[in-house]
């Protein structure tokens, strides 16, 4: 039998991962049941990974990467302040739409570790890593197109996870793109009065 290289058996098992819960939920997503979903004995799970905290702690980390690569891509071009705020927002959509799963399991993981405190960092993790994604690009904004905020820029970042955290809500339920991308279209907007000073 061959055998499979650490790193991607990692790969294998986090995508199963991401696919039980957002299928199944976190209750039910057990090593065992992402062990079968990756065609692997519940041993490989342990193996790889150093606790089940753990595996959900670099799933985080794994859908949060993706979707900020994916942003960075859809802004690598933009000419003005406008085209980078709309680019930003309808690309993490357009991240979401490809790969809806992650996007659920993101939820899902949010909603499981509010239930209890020992598992209440994890929610704490995911919003944090949002909070630092999002400033990043308010800052690359600002060096980019020389805007100044109106509000200092922590805020400018936290209403921007306001206008994607309440668009994905909504997103996860119904799955309307077009009504998502009016509504981003509108959030991008609001973003963009908070400039003061900017190449629009």
């Amino acid at each position: 039998m061959q055998r499979i290289a650490v790193a991607d058996r990692r790969v294998a098992l986090l995508d199963a991962a991401v696919a039980v819960v957002a299928r199944d939920g976190m209750a039910r997503a057990t090593t065992r049941a992402i062990a079968a979903e990756a065609g692997m004995p519940t041993a490989s799970f342990h193996y790889v990974f150093a606790s089940y905290d753990a595996m959900v702690g670099q799933l985080v980390e794994a859908v949060l990467d993706a979707q900020q690569q994916g942003v960075a891509a859809a802004v690598g071009d933009a000419a003005t302040l406008r085209d980078f705020t709309a680019g930003a927002l309808q690309g993490w959509l357009d991240r979401a739409s490809a790969d809806p799963d992650q996007e659920l399991a993101l939820h899902e993981v949010v909603a499981w570790s509010r239930s209890s405190p020992e598992l209440h960092h994890l929610a704490r993790a995911v919003y944090a890593r949002y909070e630092s994604a999002v400033a990043a690009f308010v800052a690359d904004a600002e060096q980019r197109f020389g805007v100044r905020w109106r509000l200092p820029s922590a805020d400018v970042a936290r209403f921007v996870l306001v206008i994607t955290g309440g668009v994905a809500a909504r997103w996860v339920v119904d799955r309307d793109d077009a009504a998502a991308r009016t509504s981003l279209a509108v959030g991008a907007e609001a973003v963009l009065g908070l400039g003061a000073e900017a190449d629009r």
